[in-house]
């Protein structure tokens, strides 16, 4: 474990709850452990931390992010997607199979969506190039890869691929699985802001389940 990783970690650990460990661990089906530090104060905590140990370049920023993603402790993770988002602009194009495996590893919708909206869709907007990738994800067998695929572009608002977003959509439009569909939803709902009749044409064209069509339509 990196020194980094270890003053993090000792620091939350000083603050820790039993009681509301076991309370964040039953909101995420208790997947992972806690150690009962919410948000404000994990932050109050790890910032001061962070301003201490700034990365020298995206290598340095991998290291130290991949040490906290293997911890047990699932603040270390939010943490570390705290300290990614700070620095992201050091990542590059090479660091695409990076984010990749944060996606795939430890994967629940509190870290998957961070990740995606505001990582991933920092990087593939500064290196577009990355995008035709990104499409290769929506046909991963991973669903947590998939539903990124579908909500990289969601802070994109009016410069979203919208010929990209409905191919993924289409091709997800019969899946099975809640956090497809959800991203589906979520993905055509926030472009629904800036281009309503658009996605409303494409909602009542397309066979997706009557849920998230629906899901949709209700904010247009």
């Amino acid at each position: 474990m990196l020194r980094f990783t270890q003053d993090i970690l000792l620091s939350l650990r000083a603050i820790s709850n039993e009681d509301e460990a076991k309370i964040m661990s039953k909101g995420v089906r208790e997947q992972f452990d806690f150690l009962g530090v919410k948000v404000i104060a994990r932050r109050e905590i790890t910032y001061p931390i962070f301003e201490k140990n700034q990365p020298s370049d995206g290598d340095e920023l991998v290291q130290r992010v991949s040490d906290m993603w293997g911890q047990p402790y699932r603040e270390i993770q939010y943490a570390a997607c705290d300290y990614l988002f700070k620095h992201k602009t050091l990542l590059g194009g090479q660091h695409l199979n990076f984010l990749k495996g944060l996606i795939k590893t430890r994967s629940w919708r509190d870290t998957v969506d961070t990740l995606a909206t505001s990582v991933l869709g920092d990087l593939a907007w500064r290196f577009p190039t990355l995008r035709g990738k990104i499409a290769s994800w929506i046909r991963d067998p991973n669903i947590w890869i998939r539903r990124s695929a579908l909500i990289f572009q969601m802070q994109y608002r009016d410069h979203t691929d919208w010929p990209l977003l409905q191919d993924f959509c289409t091709y997800c439009a019969q899946d099975d699985e809640f956090y497809i569909r959800n991203g589906i939803g979520r993905a055509l709902s926030e472009y629904a802001r800036v281009n309503p009749m658009e996605v409303r044409r494409f909602v009542l064209n397309t066979q997706f389940s009557p849920l998230t069509a629906q899901e949709v339509l209700k904010h247009i």
